[in-house]
């Protein structure tokens, strides 16, 4: 997605791109490469342009601001599948995209769904952590807020199927979240900003999944990794902290702020900011960054470390020699510790009829999961579905990775599943496995061994 001309004026500073697990995370990076890195996190449903009014007093003082945009939010690849939205995956994301940039000494800023994935994160990379400024968020579960709650109208919103015509059809939060509840007064064209990286139809699923990942209860989507980071909240004991909150926040308010402060009471605050609803970085931008940089410098200075922090290496496996794909059953327990990670999703797999029966004879079901390991040890599962026409219907291709981040290198989960599709073309009448490799090749996916068997599995 290219900026459009009647946004430079409020959005002037270059839109860049970085790959984090296979997408395209966009940024913006602003001020002196040696200034500390204030990584400027926003939530549900705004991009970077939230912060617009934050980059001068950050840089002017010394400091780099970086604003990504999460995954399916403003300039960043929009997935139309909700497993690649998850909790656990904005985390891996975000540290994914520390690393890259090889951040050190950086300072999180998160408001809404910035502040836990933001946190998170910086959970995976205290050594690189320099400070935190939290604001209109929530680090904890349990506390079900009267917003949270009301069926007038947020748990309509995002109730099955009700979700999918109010949240995604008319678009009801991704056209009308930042404007809809403005203090100050927005104008159309700032309303448009916010609201026009949403504009093409299907772009918003993560504008519904963030509300279906809410714990409230146990075993909500999101209750075992928000637990997880309360759990290790005292390890952020010596990281200079604060808190804001905006005094007319109808979503995470002042009882929000004083819980954040019983679960880090050495932090700062709760700060309170007049006259702001829930994105109070628009309602007093100007306000609210002059309090994190009078913070910033009375605490962590505008200086990144001299010495930075040693790269982080994800190690490559040898790829097995003579390797055939096979498949395998796989204990129960292993599966269930493992993180499914969407990569291949086929909505229309019996488009042509003899595919699917011939992947059903391959595997022995019309619905349910297949495993494989791969030439580099990784495991994967095949999941097929019958809609109701009498063969499999769709397939989803998973990667089971024992930990969200680091996954396994992105050319190694490439050659593992063009060896999967070279084992599929061989099952499947009118698709040559040559024509496939040679294809591929072209396409950049060369395999270590520049060749690989495919064989039937007898194993179902």
């Amino acid at each position: 997605m290219q900026k459009p001309d009647w946004l430079r004026p409020l959005f002037p500073w270059k839109q860049r791109t970085v790959t984090v697990n296979g997408r395209r995370m966009a940024y913006i990076d602003e001020g002196p490469t040696q200034g500390r890195p204030v990584v400027l996190l926003s939530g549900n449903p705004t991009w970077g342009f939230l912060y617009r009014d934050f980059v001068t007093p950050l840089t002017a003082a010394g400091y780099r601001a970086i604003a990504p945009d999460w995954i399916g939010c403003g300039y960043s690849d929009h997935p139309r599948v909700d497993a690649a939205l998850t909790f656990a995956h904005h985390i891996a994301d975000l540290v994914a995209f520390v690393d890259q940039l090889d951040l050190c000494g950086f300072v999180v800023v998160g408001q809404d769904w910035g502040g836990p994935q933001g946190v998170g994160a910086a959970l995976q990379r205290l050594d690189r952590l320099a400070a935190l400024v939290l604001m209109s968020t929530w680090l904890f579960t349990g506390r079900v807020g009267r917003f949270h709650s009301s069926p007038r109208p947020w748990t309509t919103w995002h109730a099955p199927l009700i979700g999918q015509l109010l949240m995604k059809r008319r678009k009801v939060l991704s056209h009308a979240g930042p404007s809809a509840i403005s203090k100050r007064g927005m104008s159309a064209t700032e309303a448009r900003a916010y609201h026009h990286v949403f504009d093409e139809p299907d772009s918003d699923h993560v504008v519904l999944t963030w509300p279906r990942s809410i714990p409230i209860r146990p075993g909500d989507r999101g209750w075992a990794d928000m637990t997880a980071i309360e759990r290790r909240l005292p390890e952020l004991a010596a990281t200079p902290t604060l808190l804001l909150y905006a005094t007319q926040d109808s979503v995470f308010g002042k009882p929000y702020a004083e819980r954040l402060k019983e679960l880090l009471p050495y932090a700062e605050g709760p700060t309170a900011i007049a006259g702001a609803d829930h994105f109070l970085q628009d309602d007093r931008g100007p306000e609210v960054a002059a309090a994190i940089v009078a913070f910033l410098q009375r605490t962590v200075g505008p200086a990144a470390p001299a010495t930075p922090a040693p790269p982080r290496h994800v190690p490559r496996r040898p790829r097995a020699a003579h390797w055939k794909l096979e498949l395998c059953s796989v204990p129960s327990a292993e599966v269930e510790a493992c993180c499914a990670d969407p990569l291949l999703v086929e909505q229309e797999l019996d488009v042509r009829p003899e595919v699917a029966a011939a992947l059903e004879r391959a595997t022995g079901r019309r619905a349910g999961r297949v495993y494989w390991r791969t030439a580099h040890g990784h495991l994967y599962a095949l999941e097929l579905a019958d809609l109701g026409r009498g063969r499999p219907s769709s397939a989803t291709v998973y990667g089971l990775w024992t930990r969200w981040e680091p996954r396994p290198p992105e050319e190694e989960i490439d050659q593992d599943l063009l060896d999967f599709c070279l084992w599929f073309a061989d099952l499947v009448p009118g698709i040559d496995p040559t024509d496939v490799a040679r294809v591929a090749e072209r396409a950049g996916i060369r395999r270590d061994d520049g060749q690989s068997e495919v064989l039937r599995s007898s194993d179902h």
